[in-house]
Formats: structure tokens, C-alpha cells, sequence
């Protein structure tokens, strides 16, 4: 214990961590400040035309039933009843931008999320009926899936009082799902219309998780705590040397040098994540925790029990909601795994190559190719870097492989992880000689 708290006692002496440390704060908080801004001026825009419209929409009003009052003087029934169709429709307009102004002036989301349920809940039941989408964008039709999530959304929104997200689109605001099929300019402008910022902490921490925030954090700490063992083992620097003569063993040593390395990463990675809570104390707050988060349970069963065929059905896949802080909870525990897996590669590296720039291009390297080239597999564990996709069930309803859950990433991670500090530790006798 004594060698892994000198270790520990080290990597807090050097300043280049403290640097390090420093300079990752004032980039996560600076992160978290832009997000904010940007939310809060979509807010301040959609403010801007709910009072806009109060002015605005009166004055068409009344210019509409002059003109009505002069076609019905005239005889000319066809342009009064066009005049009289505008009048409806800008009064019903009018009525429904001034509930929204009230309730969000009134902080009363609760009303607001209600009502865009039971639009949706409507058009919901009005497609079924029909067997044929009624949401579109561009001609290009809205998945019957996405158009039913949200609506769930909603009325768990509507139930707990939370404030939804903030998006472009806050007329309809459609929760994107892996089943929509836009393409072209409709793919671009359904992205920008449905992209969702948080402005409280954990919905900011929410909204950055599927980004692949949280393996960068990862690599950053590995590159700033994991060479430990590299850096004293330079032709200008021998430290290592100077356990040859000391009462040491191997073992103890290696274990002082890994465990104060990972646990510092660990630290690191979970300092950095409570940076935007911390910052969202001087502006909206961090949040509820009862955050509805959308979970995919693909294919329903059949009569008989069996799972339906692997086939993605928009109208029938079944859905539930989560809690954010459920969410979250598993995400901090594939998190630590993480940490404790490409921490294991980082440190297995540092013992062939001495440079943390390579070792960290290299980890970036393996990690992207196991990404991006590998299959997607229970069996592969870079898949479960992407924390969102495999803990929301994405994956495994994509692939039609319920294998892929944060259950057997566990696994999987923590003994590839164990299997690489068993390397690492083959590796690291070869600098010390009892």
C-alpha cells in the first residue's frame, strides 16, 4: 500500500498533470457555456415569435375582416369565404401561440408537453386507421416508430413536469430514432430540425454521451496518467533502476504503478463529467433525474413466444422509457469499464514504446478500427465504446442480437481488460531484476 500511495503522492506532484488537468476543466466548462448559449438563444428565438405573433397576428386579423366586410358588400361569396378560412386559421394560430407563451412564461412545461401529446396522440390513432404515416418532411414520410416515441415522450413529460429538450422544431418535437430513412437535403434539414440541447447538467451530459465524448475523456486521461512506468524508463531518466536495490517485489511494484495510474484516469474521467454540473449551478440548475430516455426493445413476440423475424417494423417494434438517472447509472458503469480496458492497452504500449504521443495515436487507431471495421458483435468490445447505442438497446435491435447489452460489455470488457493487465505485467519484469 505504501508504494501505491508513492505513486499516487508522484503523478500528483508533476505539474504537466496539473496542466493537463486544468486546461481539460476549462475545455469541458467552456463545452458545456457554448451548448448553453446556443440552446438559450433557440429559446430566446422561439420567445421572439410566440410575442411576435401576439402583435403581428391581430393586426392580419383585422385587416382580414375589413377585406371580409368589402367581398360581402361586393356579392363576391368565393373571396369571403377565403377571407373567412384565413381568419380561422390565424385565430386558432393566435390561440395556440398564446398558450405557449403563458405556460413557458409561467414555467408550466407540464401543459405545454400535454398538448403535443394529444395532437400526437391523434395523428397516431388517425394512422393507424388509415395504415399510412400522416407526418412528413419534404415528402418524405416520418417513421410511424418515431412519430409514436414521441408521443410517449411527451405524455411522460407531461406527467413528471419536466422541461423537454430544447430543438429547432418545437411545434412537433419529434425524438429522432433509428428508424427514420430521410435522405438528401430532407436528412439534412431533419437533423438540424430535430438536434436536441440540454441546458441543465445531465441533460447537457445526455445530449454529449452519444457524441463519444466519454471514450475521448478516456483517452486523454490514459494519455496524461499512463506512462508512469515509460517515463522513468528513458535513456535520461532510469528510475526503475533504483527499485533493484530496494526490498521490493515485482508484483507490488507493477500493481503500485498500474493501480495509482488507473485510478487517477478514473478520477479524471469522472472530474471531467461533473465539470457541466458544476457549471450548470450558475445557469439552469442540473436537472431531473426522472428524464424520460428512450429504450429499444425491437421485435415484439409472436403468439407462440418466439421472437418475430428480423425484420424492422415502424408500426409494431416495441419501445419503453427509462429514467435519466437509470441512464446514467449504467452509463457510469460501462464508463469505469472502459476506463479499466483502454487504461489496460495504454499501459501494455508504454512498455514497448516510450512516446504518449504514439501510444495515445496508436490506442485511437486500434479503437477506431475496432469501431468502425470490426462487426458489430456481443463478442466484439469496441463495441461497446459507444456507451448511447449499446445501453438504449440500438444495437442490439439493428443487429437483432439482444447478446449486445451492458450486461455482457461488463463482462466482456472487464476480463479483456484483466487479460491485457495479466500482458502488461509479463511485459513490465523485464525492467526490473530482483
Amino acid at each position: 500500500m505504501k508504494h501505491f500511495l508513492f505513486e499516487c503522492k508522484k503523478i500528483i506532484k508533476k505539474r504537466s498533470i496539473w496542466i493537463a488537468l486544468i486546461l481539460s476543466v476549462v475545455a469541458m466548462s467552456g463545452y458545456y457555456f457554448f451548448n448553453y448559449s446556443v440552446a438559450e438563444r433557440m429559446h430566446m428565438n422561439r420567445m421572439f415569435d410566440l410575442e411576435n405573433s401576439q402583435i403581428e397576428f391581430p393586426e392580419k386579423i383585422a385587416e382580414d375582416r375589413h377585406a371580409l366586410e368589402e367581398a360581402n358588400k361586393a356579392g363576391d361569396s368565393a373571396k369571403a369565404l377565403d377571407l373567412q378560412l384565413s381568419i380561422d386559421i390565424y385565430e386558432k394560430m393566435l390561440a395556440d401561440k398564446k398558450f405557449d407563451l403563458d405556460h413557458i412564461e409561467a414555467g408550466n412545461w407540464a401543459a405545454i408537453t400535454q398538448k403535443q401529446y394529444e395532437q400526437l396522440d391523434r395523428d397516431v390513432a388517425i394512422s393507424k386507421s388509415q395504415n399510412y404515416p400522416v407526418h412528413s418532411m419534404m415528402d418524405q414520410m416520418v417513421s410511424m416508430f418515431t412519430v409514436r416515441a414521441t408521443a410517449e415522450e411527451l405524455r411522460l413529460l407531461a406527467e413528471t413536469g419536466d422541461e423537454p429538450l430544447i430543438q429547432m422544431n418545437s411545434i412537433t418535437p419529434f425524438h429522432p430514432t433509428l428508424y427514420d430513412r430521410f435522405t438528401g437535403k430532407t436528412l439534412e434539414l431533419w437533423e438540424d430540425t430535430t438536434k436536441r440541447y440540454g441546458m441543465p447538467g445531465f441533460y447537457f451530459l445526455y445530449q454529449i454521451i452519444p457524441a463519444f465524448v466519454i471514450p475521448f475523456i478516456i483517452l486523454i486521461g490514459c494519455f496524461v496518467f499512463g506512462n508512469n512506468v515509460s517515463s522513468e524508463a528513458t535513456k535520461k531518466r532510469k528510475g526503475l533502476n533504483l527499485y533493484a536495490v530496494l526490498p521490493v517485489n515485482r508484483p507490488g511494484l507493477f500493481f503500485a504503478k498500474f493501480g495509482s495510474g488507473l485510478l487517477c484516469t478514473l478520477l479524471f474521467v469522472f472530474l471531467i463529467l461533473c465539470v457541466p454540473l458544476l457549471s450548470s449551478l450558475l445557469t439552469s440548475g442540473v436537472g431531473s433525474l426522472q428524464f424520460p430516455v428512450l429504450i429499444y426493445d425491437g421485435p415484439g413476440e409472436s403468439l407462440l413466444g418466439l421472437k418475430s423475424a428480423n425484420i424492422l417494423n415502424e408500426w409494431t417494434d416495441e419501445f419503453h422509457f427509462t429514467t435519466l438517472g437509470n441512464y446514467l447509472g449504467m452509463v457510469l458503469l460501462m464508463t469505469a469499464a472502459l476506463v479499466f480496458l483502454m487504461y489496460s492497452v495504454y499501459f501494455l504500449l508504454s512498455l514497448f514504446f516510450k512516446n504518449p504521443s504514439v501510444n495515445a495515436a496508436l490506442l485511437l487507431i486500434v479503437t477506431f478500427f475496432g469501431m468502425t471495421v470490426l462487426p458489430k458483435s456481443p463478442f466484439n468490445p469496441f463495441t461497446y465504446v459507444d456507451l448511447h447505442r449499446v445501453i438504449n438497446g440500438e444495437f442490439a435491435v439493428s443487429h437483432f442480437n439482444d447478446a449486445i447489452d451492458i450486461t455482457n460489455g461488463l463482462l466482456l470488457v472487464g476480463a479483456l481488460g484483466l487479460v491485457l493487465t495479466i500482458f502488461s505485467y509479463v511485459r513490465f519484469r523485464r525492467y526490473i531484476v530482483e
